[in-house]
């Protein structure tokens, strides 16, 4: 399991950290749940699952919504968010394709950070960990069907809200 564990994370530890920081919306938050997760799985003695990369989001998942859950400051964890967001905006040069470019990130950023939390872990899971729906599936323990629906309705919503901008 163990073996199985850092192929994971080596594959995986940017998505894991994106599903968490979407959950808790904290950077330090989700930091703190990836690093709990993996010292809980990897403390764990049993056999491997059958689909660790799941297993795996599925434990960062519930890392961070046991976060969530103790209370932490919801205004510091906006905040923090707020400042791990302004470090990818970028700076605009003065071509203005990159300031377009900045400012669509950032309303793309926000209009995610918006979605329902069902969608926005659909997406997240999907964009940035890479997920089968499957895999999504057996993360979030839901049927493949809810799971793939929640995707799309969140894709439907982020498009009508960027259509504005173009």
């Amino acid at each position: 399991m163990r073996r199985d564990l850092e192929r994971v994370y080596r594959e995986h530890r940017q998505g894991l950290f994106t599903l968490a920081l979407s959950i808790t919306r904290c950077v330090a938050s989700a930091e703190d749940a990836v690093h709990a997760a993996f010292e809980r799985l990897w403390r764990m003695d049993r056999a491997a699952p059958t689909n660790p990369v799941a297993y795996v989001y599925s434990a960062v998942r519930n890392a961070a919504l046991d976060q969530v859950r103790r209370g932490q400051a919801r205004e510091k964890a906006q905040a923090e968010l707020g400042a791990a967001a302004s470090i990818y905006d970028g700076v605009a040069g003065p071509a203005s394709a990159e300031v377009v470019a900045a400012e669509t990130a950032t309303v793309l950023r926000r209009a995610v950070d918006d979605l329902p939390d069902d969608q926005r872990e659909a997406v997240v899971l999907r964009i940035y960990g890479q997920l089968t729906f499957e895999q999504m599936a057996e993360t979030l323990g839901e049927p493949l069907a809810t799971v793939a629906s929640r995707y799309r309705r969140a894709l439907e919503a982020l498009r009508q809200r960027m259509e504005g901008l173009q």
